[in-house]
């Protein structure tokens, strides 16, 4: 399959340039390979700041504060390994293991570079002989996500296999990776939604339909570059860089046509037309970490993957225009929105992005990108600081400022007055966002208020959300433990939620901004890997 894909990717596409080398992305959308001096210069940039405060007193309070959230990770871990070890997960309240992801042991995976982080070697030793009896040819016999298992499985094994050298991971990923490319073979190269490994069929989400989101086509670049690599087989990039070949090629903005702004992509796309087919843009849940991953994944290459900066630009251009919004509070937020005007709907997924931001505006010097993720970390960190919990919901609301609130609910207009935004879903699921875009800005400034601000949510969290079987979900975020629990604890709260709690209260150098990049699901990966455009 590997090689009939390698084929159809290379003699299958119809694009303006040769394909061969625009499948590699290195051509800008301009048609210009990036400059040897541009390069150069993005390297001199760095991440993190070389201001963080050393005096032996914050030293002390740092290191007790690591261990607090290493001691809970502990705590939920050995609750998974007692009642669901090698299951996707645990559900914290019943104590019953839960096959969600295939069944090939999601937490198990997700962990490993939390674990070996963490300087837990005993369960990183017995973790890996776990990852040894997965076979993957099998699973529960049920269709799940190529997506997550791409950023679950793939970028937890890369990761794993990166800090440790156990080649077992990296020959587990592959052989995952070799299966999930079948998913690929469509008629346009963009992936099926769901995949059957039992039975190599293809479906949605929504059922038989072709329909996949932004988020679930553009979210496999950073791990298949990191991939092709490690392998010295291109085969995956080539397929991670269809996509964008495709979905570029078959779509152009068009004002009042679903996709009408250059750079906001619809929701929605057809994976056997290529075309687009509904959905506002947005940076939430469906559409998050395909803009993530442009600026990721043109980091990660050593700055030679052009057409990605290019397309992280001109996304830049329609999200500050038509998808950031100024509240009626006077904070900034983030909405559904194109040239047809703004939906003010958001939700926790959304707060991600002011930490990309972030890191955006120091790979490429920029201090108007890092005023802007400023102001939409306030408002990202306001739905947790607001709240008596401390803890945020997942879904919210506001007021564009100037808007008049007729169209609100009542309990609506007062939660506005109260707290700068409205409820909209109040429940949380220990999701890791907002506390990863404070943690990027306190690793980008050193100012050490972003360190407490995560050790306030992490105590609100504690106070919660732990339970024997580890941390279950909130109900209802404004009555914290009293509102009920909800029996839910996914892989990204081992992965993403306690790896950057702990990674915040460590010595900074602990993988330093300046040496790895995050995956979405919180996986570092190396730097230090050259590219010149070949494998």
């Amino acid at each position: 399959m590997k090689q009939l894909l390698s084929a159809f990717i290379i003699l299958g596409a119809c694009v303006h340039l040769s394909t061969a080398r625009h499948v590699d992305g290195m051509i800008g959308l301009k048609g210009h390979l990036p400059r040897q001096r541009d390069i150069d210069h993005f390297m001199k940039n760095q991440v993190q700041s070389n201001n963080f405060t050393t005096s032996d007193a914050l030293k002390k309070i740092r290191a007790n504060r690591a261990a607090d959230i290493k001691d809970s990770f502990l705590h939920a871990w050995k609750a998974y390994r007692k009642y669901a070890y090698g299951s996707d997960e645990i559900n914290p309240l019943t104590l019953e293991p839960v096959t969600t992801r295939n069944g090939w042991g999601a937490t198990l995976i997700d962990s490993l570079d939390t674990i070996y982080i963490m300087g837990l070697e005993n369960e990183f030793r017995e973790a890996t002989d776990k990852v040894r009896e997965i076979n993957f040819d099998k699973n529960d016999g049920e269709p799940s996500k190529v997506f997550e298992t791409n950023i679950r499985y793939i970028g937890g094994l890369i990761s794993a296999y990166e800090l440790s050298n156990e080649k077992i991971f990296l020959k587990q990923a592959t052989a995952l990776a070799d299966i999930m490319l079948e998913a690929f073979d469509t008629p346009t190269g963009i992936p099926w939604q769901m995949w059957d490994v039992q039975t190599g069929t293809g479906s949605s989400e929504a059922g038989p339909s072709t329909l996949n989101n932004l988020a679930e086509i553009g979210t496999y670049q950073l791990e298949f570059f990191r991939l092709s690599q490690l392998t010295q087989d291109p085969v995956y990039h080539k397929a991670a860089q269809r996509v964008y070949d495709v979905m570029l090629d078959r779509n152009v903005p068009k004002k009042g046509a679903t996709y009408s702004v250059p750079g906001l992509y619809p929701i929605f796309i057809d994976i056997k037309s290529g075309k687009f087919l509904s959905g506002k843009p947005n940076l939430g849940g469906g559409s998050d970490s395909f803009y993530e991953y442009l600026i990721k994944t043109w980091a990660l290459s050593g700055y030679q993957l052009q057409r990605s900066l290019d397309m992280w630009k001109e996304s830049m251009k329609g999200i500050k225009k038509y998808i950031v919004s100024r509240g009626s509070d006077k904070r900034m937020y983030m909405g559904i929105g194109d040239d047809e005007g703004l939906d003010s709907i958001s939700d926790t997924f959304t707060c991600f992005f002011p930490g990309t931001l972030a890191l955006a505006s120091r790979l490429l010097n920029d201090s108007d990108t890092m005023d802007l993720a400023h102001e939409l970390l306030l408002s990202s960190y306001n739905t947790f600081a607001r709240m008596p919990t401390h803890i945020g919901p997942e879904n919210f609301g506001f007021l564009p400022d100037g808007d008049d609130d007729s169209d609100l609910l009542a309990t609506q207009r007062g939660e506005i007055k109260k707290y700068g935004f409205y409820l909209d879903r109040p429940y949380y699921l220990m999701r890791p966002e907002v506390i990863e875009s404070i943690f990027y800005f306190y690793r980008i400034t050193g100012d050490e208020k972003y360190a407490d601000w995560i050790w306030e949510i992490w105590q609100g969290i504690k106070a919660n959300c732990a339970v024997e079987g580890g941390f279950a979900g909130l109900r209802d975020v404004r009555l914290g433990r009293e509102g009920g629990l909800i029996g839910k604890q996914e892989s990204f709260v081992f992965a993403e939620t306690f790896k950057y709690l702990y990674l915040a209260f460590t010595e900074p150098n602990v993988i330093s901004l300046d040496d790895y990049v995050f995956s979405t699901e919180g996986h570092p990966f190396k730097r230090s890997h050259s590219f010149n455009g070949t494998f």
